[in-house]
């Protein structure tokens, strides 16, 4: 990686990770960006598509570059705190909403949700619809519209995480919009059940019934015990 390569990486994955990363679908943990999440925001900007997940961890181990910190067992990055915009930390609860949200929901999850409503330790939520687009193109899920009043009147709580994402960790199934669930979607991506091999028809060795346990005898190491007359003969012939 040449000198100039390195500081437009350098530049860039500060913007992400230091200043907005709610513009690349990140809600950062404490600061932190798990490597893969950041490596998927990373290819889809224009100018970074080409970066594989090697040559971002080398960035981090080989030149350690001052303003981040690289945790390589956890494959976690952050912006050092003293560097980061202090608001990458903060999450305010918030009631004035965009009328709608826009969240993924894998398809094999949405046959539950539909019905059931949405439960997250922490869903992501935006109201930019090209965002969300490219959030469920990274999980291979579906795009759900959230209606935020009627979520709000059944009792959801809202976050607002910088300025493009929300954050929730329940919606009821009345606020949620997507594609129907009919026996069509379900045959398509329901789990099917694994079929059972067929059993090996036993063969004739297998079939036979196990003799019954030998009688104990005693280990002789080879030597074959003496019959009783060979003694009583021997006897003899010493007399």
């Amino acid at each position: 990686m040449t000198d100039r390569e390195k500081r437009r990486l350098e530049k860039i994955l500060y913007y992400i990770l230091g200043r907005r990363p709610d513009e690349f679908g990140l809600f950062l943990e404490d600061g932190y960006a798990k490597l893969k999440d950041l490596l998927k925001a990373l290819n889809e900007t224009e100018g970074y598509k080409d970066i594989r997940l090697k040559k971002l961890r080398d960035f981090f181990l080989i030149f350690k570059p001052e303003r981040f910190e690289f945790l390589e067992e956890q494959n976690l990055v952050r912006v050092r705190q003293e560097f980061a915009s202090p608001e990458i930390y903060k999450t305010s609860f918030v009631e004035d909403l965009p009328s709608f949200l826009y969240t993924p929901v894998k398809p094999r999850a949405w046959i539950r949700v539909s019905e059931e409503g949405l439960v997250a330790q922490r869903a992501l939520l935006t109201p930019d619809e090209e965002l969300a687009t490219r959030l469920a193109k990274r999980r291979g899920a579906l795009v759900i519209r959230v209606d935020t009043q009627k979520a709000l009147a059944e009792g959801a709580i809202f976050e607002r995480y910088l300025e493009k994402l929300y954050l929730a960790s329940w919606i009821p199934a009345s606020a949620l919009k997507g594609p129907v669930v009919d026996e069509a979607f379900k045959a398509r991506y329901t789990p099917k059940p694994k079929e059972k091999e067929p059993e090996t028809p036993l063969t004739m060795a297998e079939t036979i019934l196990p003799e019954e346990p030998l009688a104990y005898r005693k280990i002789t190491r080879g030597r074959k015990k003496e019959p009783a007359w060979k003694k009583t003969r021997r006897k003899l012939r010493r007399r």
